[in-house]
Formats: C-alpha cells, sequence, structure tokens
C-alpha cells in the first residue's frame, strides 16, 4: 500500500494576504523587496509563492538571479487577483460606511460627451440628496470608460453609446454633434452638413480611442472616400483651436460653441444620422451593483427606484 501523499491546499483556500504578496513582488520584481514593501521576513513571502504554486499545480515566478517575474499562468493570476482584492477593499469599505452611517463610495468613468450634457447636473443634484455617498469621477475616453468599468476598476460608466460588449447598458440622453470649420471656410456659410461634405477636407481629431472616430471611419469607408487627418489632439478645445488655424476641419460636440466664441470658427449642426451620439450608462451586472451604485442609477432614471 503506497503511503498518502501529503494534500495541497485547494486553490479555494487561498488567502488575500498571500495574494497581495504576489502582487507585490511582481510590482516589485524581487521577493526581498516584497517582503520589506509587506513589513515581513524574505522565507515568510518565499514559503507563501511556493504554496500557492502547490495549490495551483503550475509555476507562477520565474526565480532569476535578478528578482522574479511571472509565468503566463501568474500573469493570468494577476488578473484575477487585483480584481478580487479590488471587491474585498470595497466590500470593506462599503460596509464600514453602513457602520458608520456613510453609506457608501462610486467610482464614476465618464467620457467628454457625457459630461457635456445634463450629467453634471444630475451628479450634483444625487450629491445633495445623498450626501452620505461619496463619488469618485475620473474622464477618459468612451472605450476607457467602459474598460475600466469590465476590468473592475470603476462601478458605473458613462459614454457614447458605440459598443459594449459585456456591458449592461442604459439609454440616457444625446450629445449634439456639430462640424467645426474656420471662419472663412467654403462651409462656413452653410446652416446644416451631413457628414460626407467634410470627407474632401483634412480632418483634426482627437488622439485617443473614441468611438465617434471608429464610426465616421466607417462612414467614410462606406463612400468609398479615404479620411484625411491633418493632426490627433488630445482635447476638442485643442481641436477646435487648431480649425482657427486652418489646419483643417472636425466634429466636435455642439456645447463648445458657447464656450469658444473668441476663436475664429464656425459650428455647423450636422444632420442625418451623425446629428447626435447616444450617451448610455453601462454597468457590468445590474444585480451585483452596490446600493450606492443603484441609487445613482435610479437618481439618473435608468433603473427604478428599488434598483431592480
Amino acid at each position: 500500500m503506497k503511503p498518502a501523499q501529503p494534500v495541497s491546499p485547494a486553490p479555494r483556500d487561498i488567502d488575500p494576504v498571500s495574494l497581495r504578496l504576489f502582487l507585490s513582488a511582481l510590482e516589485e520584481g524581487s521577493l526581498a523587496r516584497a517582503a520589506a514593501r509587506e513589513n515581513i521576513v524574505p522565507s515568510a513571502v518565499s514559503k507563501r509563492m511556493s504554496e500557492m504554486e502547490d495549490a495551483f499545480g503550475v509555476p507562477l515566478l520565474e526565480r532569476g538571479v535578478k528578482g522574479v517575474q511571472p509565468t503566463p499562468a501568474g500573469n493570468a493570476l494577476a488578473t484575477h487577483a487585483r480584481r478580487l482584492l479590488q471587491d474585498m477593499d470595497r466590500m470593506h469599505r462599503e460596509m464600514a460606511g453602513f457602520a458608520s452611517g456613510v453609506r457608501g463610495h462610486i467610482r464614476l468613468a465618464v467620457s467628454v460627451a457625457a459630461l457635456s450634457g445634463d450629467l453634471p447636473a444630475q451628479i450634483q443634484s444625487f450629491r445633495r440628496a445623498y450626501p452620505q455617498i461619496d463619488i469618485s469621477l475620473e474622464e477618459d475616453t468612451t472605450q476607457a470608460a467602459f474598460r475600466s468599468v469590465l476590468d473592475g476598476n470603476a462601478d458605473v460608466a458613462a459614454g457614447s453609446d458605440f459598443g459594449h460588449d459585456g456591458l449592461q447598458v442604459y439609454a440616457c440622453g444625446h450629445c449634439e454633434l456639430a462640424a467645426v470649420v474656420p471662419g472663412q471656410h467654403l462651409l462656413a456659410d452653410r446652416e446644416a452638413l451631413d457628414y460626407a461634405q467634410l470627407l474632401p477636407f483634412e480632418q483634426i481629431e482627437l488622439n485617443r480611442d473614441n468611438g465617434i472616430s471608429s464610426v465616421f471611419e466607417q462612414a467614410a469607408k462606406g463612400a468609398g472616400v479615404t479620411r484625411r487627418i491633418s493632426a490627433r489632439v488630445s482635447s476638442h478645445e485643442t481641436i477646435c483651436m487648431l480649425v482657427a488655424r486652418g489646419m483643417g476641419v472636425a466634429v466636435v460636440p455642439q456645447y463648445l460653441k458657447a464656450r469658444l466664441s473668441h476663436l475664429d470658427i464656425r459650428f455647423v449642426p450636422l444632420t442625418g444620422p451623425w446629428s447626435s451620439t447616444p450617451i448610455c450608462i453601462a454597468v457590468r451586472d445590474p444585480d451585483a451593483l452596490s446600493p450606492a451604485a443603484r441609487a445613482l442609477l435610479a437618481h439618473l432614471g435608468v433603473l427604478p427606484a428599488d434598483g431592480r
């Protein structure tokens, strides 16, 4: 009869401390530096790493004279570990909030287009109605905002509705769009423009991923025309400054017209399917939202007051 083999700990028994040590080792590139960072002895870090490798049955770290680096399995575990630890931190914050009378924290990722409408005022009215709920707002492109929710780095995203695989979305208004051209441009006196009328001219757009650019790229392909991009810049305001200097034409949110009236440019409303971009609220799983996040979505009118 063969002696019983020692039983390795099941993966489900791996504790958050081991996961934090694992991430520290990856970020520091060294078990010794991870130990110093976490204020424990290096042998304890090494032991926990070996226990995790035994539990999962695969090597997680490649050890060398210059330190450690993740194996492919280690990279996969790091993704899960970060999300799990973020969720646990969020759980502790929310439970502590209920105990102290503060009712939660919402991480909100939004696009420029989403901020161009009523959303800022709605957020402010929500803060007045729920002073015990904190909101952290970060502006980025729509795609980046949606990725933040998918990756667990944000609870709620708001942006243009141009693709949202893996998310539940709710309609929440529109962002009106306009062509912006130099004040003396051939198109400056038009009352309205179709996007196709901009295709003969060089265009300026954002240098970050954004849904509207991909839509206009498809529109140009449909018309059999290759768009000519003269510049890619970091903001719509910079786009308008370059348009004023004659570097090209562009499509920007209509709300910028009042803000940039000092520039020698003309905002011409777009017609047809490109006249506005729909704005949506996106979440990963509405049933898994915190009470605070459900309260926000109810306040925005995209969920019933009970969050269901």
